[in-house]
Formats: structure tokens, C-alpha cells, sequence
């Protein structure tokens, strides 16, 4: 896999960059919701997977979260590759409110898709950093649905729904535990290293 350098300190990676207003995060929100609809629209037998970066706070788009998702990206592709499932379209939608990459690949099996971005999610150091939702023309498909336990908070490992909801965390604490989990991977490097 690629290694990548973040030329900030492992604390300003997590904390510069612009910062969004509420409304255009509802806003990019509903928009994204339109876009996985006409995918889901122009691809009916084929299943759609959109990949975000889980970042808490109010810095959504980065160089860290940019890097963060292209790692995603590039382990997504191997797994697709591994599966030997074809990909028909993808788009990368790059804005203040978030970075988000969408799939669109040529299987209507929309169950083995989602068992195989929980691999990545649950397989990886990283992939507790990323949300892979998955799509068919009937709907999404979650964790749960499959008999899967929810995503486990990065903190407390209880669940992240429930401590996101709650905020359980404060943002220092939650890019914290990140901060760790990249140290310790080690595809992500920063000019402190050591802190």
C-alpha cells in the first residue's frame, strides 16, 4: 500500500482547514442523498458503495481527510480487484463540507458487497476510520441487517451511534484515539512523529 506524508504536525492535521456552516452541511447532505438515488437510478442492477472519512469536528475536508479517503480508496479497488468485480462508474466529490467517493460496481449480490467493505472496516487498523454505505434499487444495507454487531466507538468500544448521539467524547478525545490508530499503522506519517 501507498505511505503518504502529512508536512503538518499530527494535532494540525486533524485541526486546520476550513470549517463549513451548518447549512451547507445539511445542504451537501441532501444533495448527496439525490446523487445516490440517481445512481442507484441509471446502475438498477448493480450495487453503489459511497466511502467517507468518519471525521468528528468541524474541519470536514483536508489534506489528512483527502489522504485518509485515497488510502480508502486504494484498498476498496484491491478488495473490488480481489472479488473480481467490474466497476462502472465512480466519482470523487471533493467540497468545504467533505470528501466522499462514490462505486458503482457490476454485481447485483448487494449482501457480499457490504460483508466485504465490513472486512474493510473491521479487518484493518484504518478502516475504523471509514464508512462504506452500501446501495441497490431497494435500498441500503447495514451491518446489523446482515447479523453484524454496529460500528464500536473508537474510545470506549461501545456503540458509536450511541456515543455520537450522546457525545459521549469531546473532539479532542475522538481525533486523539485516531491520532493513535495512525501512529501506530504507520500509512500516514507527520513531521512529529513522535509528539
Amino acid at each position: 500500500m501507498t505511505k503518504y506524508h502529512i508536512d503538518q504536525s499530527v494535532k494540525d492535521a486533524f485541526e486546520v482547514g476550513p470549517v463549513p456552516t451548518l447549512e451547507a452541511v445539511l445542504t451537501h447532505r441532501d444533495h448527496r442523498i439525490q446523487f445516490q438515488q440517481q445512481l442507484v437510478s441509471l446502475y438498477p442492477d448493480a450495487v453503489l458503495i459511497a466511502l467517507k472519512v468518519n471525521m468528528p469536528g468541524p474541519v470536514k475536508n483536508n489534506e489528512l481527510i483527502q489522504t485518509l479517503l485515497e488510502l480508502g480508496i486504494e484498498r476498496l479497488h484491491a478488495a473490488l480487484s480481489a472479488a473480481a468485480l467490474e466497476t462502472l462508474y465512480t466519482k470523487t466529490v471533493n467540497a468545504i463540507t467533505g470528501i466522499e467517493y462514490f462505486i458503482v460496481v457490476n454485481t447485483s449480490q448487494i449482501d457480499f458487497v457490504k460483508k466485504l467493505t465490513i472486512q474493510l472496516e473491521d479487518q484493518n487498523a484504518l478502516g475504523r476510520l471509514y464508512d462504506f454505505d452500501v446501495y441497490n434499487s431497494n435500498g441500503s444495507l447495514s451491518r446489523e441487517d446482515l447479523g453484524y454487531d454496529g460500528r464500536r466507538c473508537l474510545i470506549c468500544n461501545e456503540s458509536s451511534k450511541a456515543c455520537g448521539r450522546n457525545r459521549t467524547h469531546t473532539v479532542k478525545a475522538l481525533h486523539k484515539a485516531m491520532q493513535d490508530i495512525l501512529i501506530k499503522e504507520g500509512s500516514v506519517t507527520f513531521n512529529d512523529e513522535t509528539r
